[in-house]
C-alpha cells in the first residue's frame, strides 16, 4: 500500500468519524469535545441545544466533504495519476474547512458563552 493510499484512508475515516459523532451529538444532546474550544464548558453553556441545532447541518456537510476529499484525491492522484488535481482538491478542502472553522467559532461565541 502506498503512503498516499494510507493518508487518504485516514482522511476518509476522519470524515466518517465526524459524521458518526455529529449524529450521536444530535441523538444524545451532548457535544463532542472535538468541536468546542477549551475555553468553553458545555456544562455552563448559554444554549447547548441551540448550538447543536445550529451546527448539525454544517457538521454533516464537513464530514461528507472530508470523506469526498479523501476519496477524490485517491482517485485523481493514485488511480488516474493526476497529482496536480489531487493537490487542488486538498487546497479546496482546506479553504472550505477554514470557512467552517470561522462559522464554528461564531456559533461557539453565540451559544456557548456563559450567561
Amino acid at each position: 500500500m502506498k503512503a498516499m493510499n494510507l493518508a487518504d484512508m485516514i482522511i476518509m475515516f476522519v470524515g466518517f468519524y465526524f459524521l458518526v459523532s455529529t449524529a450521536m451529538m444530535k441523538i444524545h444532546g451532548r457535544v463532542n469535545r472535538m468541536l468546542i474550544s477549551k475555553k468553553y464548558d458545555p456544562e455552563k453553556a448559554r444554549d447547548l441545544p441551540g448550538f447543536i441545532s445550529c451546527t448539525y447541518v454544517p457538521n454533516i456537510a464537513v464530514g461528507i466533504i472530508t470523506m469526498a476529499a479523501g476519496l477524490t484525491h485517491y482517485v485523481a492522484a493514485d488511480v488516474l495519476g493526476r497529482t496536480q488535481i489531487g493537490t487542488f482538491i486538498y487546497i479546496a478542502y482546506i479553504l472550505s474547512y477554514v470557512v467552517y472553522a470561522v462559522f464554528l467559532a461564531k456559533a461557539q461565541k453565540k451559544y456557548l458563552s456563559p450567561l
